[in-house]
């Protein structure tokens, strides 16, 4: 059972990835935003869980994420 979802949304369209632990949720997550081309990023997404702090952290992790994909495609241009 998923406690966790999380919506990405890219060019094609919205992903929606489903987890049962927040470990699991990053982890997903995570590989799904590498695979995506580096010019795309940021990726708006979004976080639901029963607990705010689960939300806060993984928003702030993946958001995080992007930021330090987008200053290495920065640092390369």
């Amino acid at each position: 059972m998923a406690t966790i979802a999380i919506l990405i949304g890219t060019q094609a369209g919205a992903r929606l990835l489903a987890a049962a632990s927040e470990r699991e949720a990053a982890l997903s997550a995570e590989a799904f935003l590498l695979r995506l081309p580096v010019r795309t990023l940021p990726a708006p997404l979004w976080v639901q869980c029963a607990d705010p702090a689960v939300s806060g952290r993984l928003t702030a992790y993946l958001n995080g994420l992007q930021d330090e994909q987008v200053r290495e495609r920065d640092a390369r241009v």
